[in-house]
């Protein structure tokens, strides 16, 4: 003990020193660690998370049809415009959604907003739903998905189909540079004005409505004669088809137009509308619509005459 203290008093000034450096040390040790703790927490708080982009449920390039692929401009221009407009629904965006669709689509399907509520709103975004697309066909400025409408988390559902979901095909066209929308497989409407006539009977075809399904041809028919015409008498679908290259035939659905769409009066002209069942993704391109077995009188028919005087006539297309 009396070492201990000769040597404390003899060395006093070293010891002091030396606790002095290595409490210095410490100290400064203690502040580069809390100052690279700190720089690494600024650091996390400054990171700004990477979004999740799924591109094959949200974004895709290449049509499932064709194999047919989008530039990455289209690509994420289409995308984002379906984007808006889903976005806009989900909101309960009414008024901005519907000014995204088509003119042609309103006509066809919503001539008003609230017929727009009822039949696609209420029908899909009762509640929040997120999607998934399928790039299915794509023609020129027309582009053609396949929308896969789910409920729940799009990371946690992955786009699958179920029960709960809906399923549509809507198509993106660019009128005059402008997106616009065409939804509930409604593809487009085509303008055509082509014409046939024979017998006295004109036939013209002013327009189509292309569904993912099926097609309308709306047609104006003008009989020329002094007798009642009967254009089709409903017990073939074979009396009005679309012919294509290599003579695919496209039958007609007759039964859904009033057999009283079929009978002209002397003198008198009528549109009607005609369903046809054309597929949208065929490639078979139509080049003719072919009416047979048009009876020139109507009452021939009605009397069940023997070989009652009949036409055919032809609008290429």
């Amino acid at each position: 003990m009396i070492k201990l203290l000769r040597y404390w008093n003899q060395n006093k000034r070293k010891i002091l020193i030396t606790i002095a450096v290595i409490a210095l040390v410490i100290i400064i040790i203690q502040m580069i660690n809390a100052m690279i703790r700190s720089q690494n927490e600024r650091e996390r708080n400054n990171i700004t998370p990477k979004p999740i982009v799924a591109n094959d449920i949200t974004k895709p390039n290449q049509s499932v049809i064709s194999n047919d692929k989008l530039t990455e401009k289209q690509t994420e221009e289409n995308s984002e415009f379906i984007e808006q407009f889903v976005n806009y629904c989900n909101q309960n965006k009414i008024e901005e959604a519907y000014n995204l669709l088509s003119d042609d689509c309103k006509a066809e399907l919503y001539p008003t907003k609230e017929i727009f509520i009822s039949n696609y709103i209420n029908q899909i975004f009762k509640e929040e739903v997120n999607y998934k697309l399928e790039l299915w066909y794509s023609n020129s400025n027309c582009h053609t998905y396949r929308i896969i409408y789910n409920k729940g988390s799009l990371l946690q559902t992955g786009g699958q189909t179920s029960s709960s979901n809906f399923m549509d095909y809507i198509t993106l066209i660019k009128l005059d540079g402008v997106y616009k929308l065409n939804i509930n497989k409604f593809i487009r409407k085509e303008t055509l004005n082509k014409k046939g006539s024979n017998k006295g009977i004109e036939i013209q075809i002013n327009s189509k409505s292309i569904y993912l399904d099926y097609e309308i041809y709306h047609i104006t028919v003008q009989n020329g004669t002094q007798k009642t015409v009967l254009l089709n008498d409903g017990t073939d679908t074979d009396n009005f088809v679309l012919i294509g290259r290599n003579n695919n035939k496209f039958k007609s659905v007759i039964s859904e137009t009033p057999m009283s769409s079929f009978v002209l009066n002397p003198q008198y002209r009528k549109t009607i509308d005609v369903k046809f069942n054309k597929i949208y993704m065929t490639q078979s391109q139509i080049e003719k619509m072919q009416m047979t077995n048009i009876y020139l009188d109507k009452e021939q028919y009605d009397t069940k005459q023997e070989n009652p005087e009949k036409t055919t006539i032809e609008i290429w297309l």
